[in-house]
């Protein structure tokens, strides 16, 4: 079998174009016109074949299909950073409101004081007194036995409706240091206040004790 080699060889650009003769399909009838209609130009190229140089047309062809997208590219990199903007100007500082005026002084209150108050002082198992100056409103005071006292305070002023405070007074205590309650029911004393003292060393601690003086308090 008899291999042909066909050679395409490009015309320079100088060559120009080339017009070819495109057959008609009308049977007969074909003018001039028609001719011309049939006639279009082409790229011409030079074609060997067998020895021979033939001046050839290049024609188009159909347009392909569309072929597959291509893989993704790479991530770009990052873009640098923008420089930081200015920084805005600092607001007004809000206006302190005024201050108030200072209202009027309030009208003094009575001054306050306990309904009656003393010290008492022991001066014998069967005997007290009041000091003179640190008592008011307490008219007397009796020990009707050794460390049980019977304080009557002054009138209108009700043993059964106002409990006293007691509390040890040192200075005018015959003993040392010992024990003061008050007896709210008061059953010695039917008219006053009764207060019971007793020694912190008794062994029994029930049996009050004499030589303890106390301050006493009635609100």
């Amino acid at each position: 079998m008899q291999h042909r080699t066909l050679s395409l060889i490009a015309i320079p650009a100088t060559a120009g174009a080339m017009a070819i003769a495109v057959p008609s399909l009308a049977a007969t009838g074909a003018g001039p016109t028609a001719h011309a209609a049939r006639t279009r130009s082409c790229n011409a190229v030079i074609v060997i074949s067998h020895g021979r140089r033939i001046r050839a047309c290049l024609l188009r062809g159909p347009r392909g299909f569309t072929g597959f997208p291509g893989p993704k590219g790479a991530t770009g990199k990052t873009g640098a950073t923008g420089k930081t903007g200015k920084t805005g100007k600092t607001g007004a500082t809000a206006r302190q409101g005024a201050e108030g005026k200072q209202g009027p002084e309030g009208k003094q209150g009575p001054a306050g004081t306990a309904r009656a108050y003393g010290v008492v002082q022991p001066t014998s198992p069967s005997a007290a007194n009041l000091i003179a100056g640190q008592t008011a409103n307490i008219t007397s005071v009796s020990e009707p036995t050794p460390g049980t006292y019977c304080v009557i305070p002054a009138a209108g002023i009700n043993p059964s409706s106002y409990p006293p405070v007691v509390s040890q007074e040192i200075s005018y205590s015959s003993a040392g240091p010992g024990v003061v309650a008050v007896n709210a029911q008061h059953p010695h004393c039917p008219t006053g206040f009764e207060v019971d003292t007793y020694a912190t060393t008794s062994t029994t601690p029930t049996t009050t004790a004499t030589g303890y003086a106390f301050t006493i308090v009635v609100p």
